[in-house]
């Protein structure tokens, strides 16, 4: 592939942190951080693409105030359509933009069952981060430069503590229980996964507006529980603290398998095993 010269915002969060070396394998990378280029100043993100000659954008900023000190949740919903039409009104600087959209563009408030692209539209996100996402893919569908990649679940190393699989491991580290608010189908795709797609589509000329990438893997809480149980060799309980199922979150990605010719996911097996692993050896834990 040719060595393309690509931005990635965000790289200090943890999808950036984990893709980070992976594409620059195979890019000229550049991933500033928010003291090295602030996506807020329209001004500065215009100079910095034309400084770096940059190619192609891969957007997975996003403030969120549970993360990062030096967001609000006040400002949260105007600060990420902010940073994505700075780099958006820049698009004359560059090949092409990919932004790491969200399964919540769908509406989480509906169930979002092996949903496909094509029903994008069905209604308005009621919170904030769908519809802060929902209003960039209206503007990404109007421009050939722009692309959504539509993440739904993605874990892997250095993930969250309030995130569900790091919460099961953590559990079991501690010796407690684990607990799940209420059972329901999600779709886990291992970060290293992402990178890969990332590579593929920078190099090639995507053919749709928008993907859902996922493993199109249907799974329930209460299972990946028990396969963290099983990897981790714990009889600690599971308990469910709700009744009854939640709204599925999961997606089609036909589209997505269609376009790369068929891609083999990471098992969430293995997934979860290598994060033990990152977990233990964070705790100290690995001996």
């Amino acid at each position: 592939m040719e060595r393309k010269r690509v931005l990635l915002t965000g790289g200090s969060g943890f999808i950036g942190r984990n893709v980070r070396g992976t594409l620059a394998d195979h890019c000229e990378l550049f991933a500033p951080t928010r003291q090295e280029l602030d996506l807020l100043d329209e001004a500065a993100v215009r100079r910095y693409l034309t400084e770096h000659e940059i190619e192609v954008v891969i957007h997975a900023a996003n403030p969120n105030p549970v993360k990062n000190l030096l967001d609000t949740q006040e400002r949260m919903f105007e600060d990420s359509l902010r940073v994505f039409m700075d780099l958006y009104r820049a698009q004359d600087l560059y090949e092409r933009m990919y932004t790491l959209g969200s399964g919540a563009e769908y509406d989480k408030s509906r169930e979002i069952s092996l949903i496909a692209e094509t029903q994008g539209r069905r209604s308005v996100p009621h919170d904030s981060y769908g519809l802060a996402k929902s209003i960039m893919y209206e503007m990404i569908e109007g421009s050939e430069k722009q692309c959504d990649l539509r993440i739904f679940a993605c874990f892997g190393d250095g993930d969250h503590e309030s995130k569900f699989i790091t919460h099961c491991i953590r559990c079991c580290l501690r010796g407690e229980d684990i607990t799940i608010r209420q059972d329901c189908l999600f779709d886990y795709m291992h970060v290293s996964d992402l990178a890969k797609i990332l590579l593929f589509f920078i190099g090639h000329e995507p053919k749709y507006r928008a993907y859902n990438v996922c493993t199109g893997a249907p799974i329930l809480l209460s299972e990946i529980a028990r396969i963290v149980q099983e990897e981790m060799q714990t009889e600690n309980a599971i308990r469910l603290l709700a009744p009854g199922r939640n709204r599925e979150y999961t997606g089609d990605n036909t589209r997505l398998q269609q376009e790369m010719g068929g891609y083999a996911f990471l098992s969430l097996r293995e997934g979860i095993r290598r994060q033990i692993q990152y977990e233990k050896r964070a705790l100290g834990q690995d001996g």
